[in-house]
């Protein structure tokens, strides 16, 4: 008996040995992931302060179109020098190469000739210039480039080509998607070709980021009912063909949708469909 008890002894100190070396190697390799945790955060941050300070685009044009007049309803002014947006990006963009720079520069360069091309009523001319500018700007320029679609797209709406017009500002908004002029002017566009229910959402968009924005206020404001009323004759029209197709099936046992009559449970709001004569 004492021969077990000292084994049972031996077994429970070699046990608890065993468990406090586990107990102290899982809280070292605890220490050691929150260090080098720590120190990757440190390692970011560090990373996106430099990226952030660092210079990576090329100066605004000091002799840019004006913004868009009053008199434009929806930001169909002048092509752009800049970007005119909220700052979209949650993380700052990379660092562009010296040769990305060049490329820029090249890009802004011909910018620079299409929006004189435009200002001089030359439109056609003025979207091969931008067109230009886009094949040399790098893809990295997201901000720069989202500014040479948008323009291409003031030179549609000057031509009257909506549908072209709205195509290049989802290319600008696919790169910066808080472009305030860019959802303008394809509200504009939009409303042009009939498609309220998006020139409307694009409007409640700009308000969304910018609620002070008369002309997207304007817009709302006009769009709204047009397109509340257009909804209720959408439902009301395919109510109607739904009621059709139910006459038509219930037709062959000699019932009609007149037969069934929804009520409305006014304390849960669920609806009970019953038969009548």
């Amino acid at each position: 008996m004492v021969l077990i008890e000292d084994i049972t002894e031996q077994e429970a100190e070699r046990e608890a040995a065993e468990a406090a070396a586990k107990l102290a190697a899982d809280k070292a390799a605890a220490e050691a992931a929150a260090k080098a945790e720590a120190a990757t955060k440190a390692a970011a941050e560090a990373a996106r302060q430099a990226s952030a300070s660092a210079t990576t685009a090329v100066p605004q044009d000091a002799a840019a179109q004006p913004e868009a007049s009053s008199s434009d309803a929806a930001g169909e002014g002048g092509a752009d020098g800049a970007a005119v947006s909220s700052p979209a990006e949650t993380q700052p963009p990379r660092e562009l190469t010296d040769l990305e720079k060049e490329q820029l520069a090249q890009a802004e360069a011909l910018k620079k000739e299409g929006n004189e091309m435009y200002s001089q009523g030359r439109c056609e001319d003025a979207l091969g210039k931008y067109a230009t500018a886009l094949e040399a700007a790098p893809e990295a320029a997201t901000q720069q480039r989202a500014v040479l679609h948008c323009n291409r797209a003031a030179c549609h709406i000057k031509q009257e080509q909506w549908a072209e017009a709205a195509q290049e500002c989802s290319a600008a908004l696919e790169l910066d998607s808080k472009y305030i002029k860019a959802l303008l002017r394809r509200c504009t566009a939009y409303e042009k070709l009939d498609d309220l229910e998006r020139a409307l959402a694009d409007a409640e968009k700009v308000l969304e980021l910018e609620p002070g924005n008369s002309a997207a206020g304007q817009v709302a404001k006009r769009l709204t009912p047009v397109v509340v009323e257009r909804r209720e004759k959408l439902k009301d029209e395919m109510m109607g063909k739904l009621k059709d197709l139910g006459n038509m099936v219930l037709g062959k046992f000699g019932l009609s949708v007149d037969n069934f009559k929804a009520e409305q449970d006014p304390s849960t709001g669920s609806y009970s469909i019953k038969f009548q004569q």
